[in-house]
């Protein structure tokens, strides 16, 4: 039996260490930071609603900005070991995106109350959507949240969170951590109603949409794992946001 102490790896390039001693200092820090910036822009006014957009490609260079090449490779930017998870990360994301729009009918009392359109109404208002063309907001709205979000929130999310969680933890306990960011962020996009200083949140719908995005969460980390890299989680990512543009569009509105 081996009684050597697990020593953990840093994960911190040479100019991060000099600031931050431990990786989870500096994933708190951003977190919260991140956090600030989406509550902002969410629940901001119309011409800060950027600010979503503006978060999601700032995680985009995080791990390039703190992380060596170590880290890089354990967040999982590396080639997939088993290719046939490209095709299987499409299907989980869609087939995903398709049953939390099926729950939402049931939790919601009519198409415009959908946690989908909660989310494109926060993209663009629907105000600016009837100045526009169908097909014109339908590609403004879809193709940077194939894009953005998967990309800069896998990084951060089941890269980084998890990568330094599991160096303290276990696997399972690093899916769980990034599941439990991952959703409680995502509860600025449904849940709360906002009305001049008066905040009231649905309790009941709003936690369903809470452990939704947990699982979520937790099916990207599989994609991850499975994989051995973080390119099908972004590809699982990406195909439940395309999915949930063509409901919230076709079918919602």
């Amino acid at each position: 039996m081996n009684d050597t102490p697990k020593i953990e790896e840093n994960f911190l390039n040479s100019s991060s260490q000099k600031v931050f001693k431990q990786s989870w200092i500096l994933l708190l820090i951003l977190y919260i930071l991140l956090a600030l910036i989406r509550g902002i822009g969410a629940f901001g006014p119309e011409n800060i609603r950027i600010l979503i957009m503006v978060g999601f490609i700032i995680m985009w260079f995080l791990p390039f900005l703190f992380f060596n090449k170590t880290g890089w490779k354990r967040i999982g930017i590396r080639k997939i070991q088993n290719p046939l998870w490209i095709l299987w990360g499409f299907l989980i994301g869609g087939v995903a995106a398709l049953a939390i729009f099926g729950i939402g009918m049931l939790f919601t009392l009519n198409s415009t109350e959908h946690w989908f359109i909660s989310i494109i109404n926060q993209v663009m208002s629907p105000e600016v959507r009837e100045m526009l063309p169908f097909t014109a907001v339908f590609f403004i709205t879809t193709l940077p949240s194939m894009i953005l979000s998967p990309i800069g929130e896998e990084l951060f999310f089941r890269g980084m969170i998890h990568e330094v969680t599991k160096e303290k933890t276990n696997e399972f306990h690093a899916k769980v951590t990034n599941s439990l960011t991952f959703a409680t962020v995502h509860i600025m996009h449904y849940g709360f109603i906002i009305e001049g200083t008066n905040v009231d949140f649905l309790f009941g719908a709003g936690s369903v949409w809470f452990l939704l995005m947990f699982g979520l969460s937790m099916l990207f980390s599989i994609c991850k794992s499975r994989s051995g890299s973080i390119f099908p989680a972004i590809i699982a990512h990406s195909s439940f946001n395309l999915f949930m543009c063509i409901t919230a569009f076709f079918i919602l509105l």
